[in-house]
């Protein structure tokens, strides 16, 4: 009788001992599968590093705030927005400056980059009484390339207005977000005009007066008394699919420095 209960004493004792290691060896790969954790909570792994000076390079003819901005951008792992602003001659999101200059963009920039367009049909007058810049506030860029509606303006809006009309534009914008860097460009070449050259040399004479840098694309279009400048346009005095690339091109050139 003792005998037996020894026995069994024996084999309890070894089935503790088996289901007692089948417990640890459990619990031990449990602990190897679980990803480490910092103190924070957080997992381990961290966002990649981002090559900066590689993207400062690029924005090397940037104006400084524009390029300070996209540092802090990196820096903060944020993406950097430009917003075209325009009249129908910087065109569709589908046909246009914007679809052209996207595609540039994200090949260098990649996903550091947002480009977005803002077309306006009326006059720089109509901008400012309708309160448009609040749509532009909204989009919250870091920088504006700006068309200022010329084309619209022609031989509607005197050339003093359209300067003035300019201004509150650009001082409306800057007050809701100071940071903000404005460029101006012109609209569109177009053939045998008498008033619209003036318009865009007031454009360029402000945007010195006032340290503003200018994006003179004209110099990569035929001359305003060249007829080889319809090639560019359609009959609207708009540009074409091969106005777009011209000026698209030329933009690029400047935003991307290699």
């Amino acid at each position: 009788m003792k005998t037996l209960i020894v026995t069994v004493l024996a084999l309890i004792l070894a089935a503790v001992l088996v289901i007692g290691n089948i417990h640890w060896n459990t619990k031990s790969l449990e602990q190897a599968s679980t990803p480490a954790v910092t103190n924070s909570g957080t997992n381990t792994d961290h966002e990649p590093e981002i090559d900066k000076d590689f993207y400062l390079e690029l924005a090397e003819k940037w104006p400084e705030n524009a390029k300070e901005q996209l540092k802090d951008k990196l820096n903060s792992h944020k993406t950097f927005k430009i917003v075209l602003l325009g009249s129908n001659s910087i065109g569709s999101d589908n046909l246009g400056l914007n679809d052209k200059l996207k595609e540039a963009l994200s090949e260098k920039y990649e996903k550091h980059i947002e480009l977005e367009s803002i077309v306006y049909e009326n006059t720089t007058t109509d901008y400012v009484l309708d309160h448009e810049s609040e749509k532009l506030v909204d989009l919250k860029p870091d920088m504006v390339i700006f068309e200022p509606f010329l084309l619209n303006d022609n031989n509607v809006v005197a050339i003093p207005d359209t300067i003035s009309n300019i201004s509150s534009i650009i001082e409306e914008t800057t007050v809701a977000l100071p940071e903000v860097t404005f460029i101006l460009q012109p609209p569109n070449q177009i053939y045998d005009a008498n008033l619209y050259p003036m318009q865009v040399a007031a454009l360029q004479e402000y945007a010195a007066d006032q340290n503003l840098t200018y994006l003179n694309h004209w110099e990569v279009w035929p001359a305003g008394n060249d007829i080889t400048v319809n090639d560019y346009l359609n009959a609207d005095a708009r540009p074409n699919d091969s106005g777009f690339k011209l000026w698209s091109d030329y933009l690029s050139e400047y935003l991307i420095s290699k």
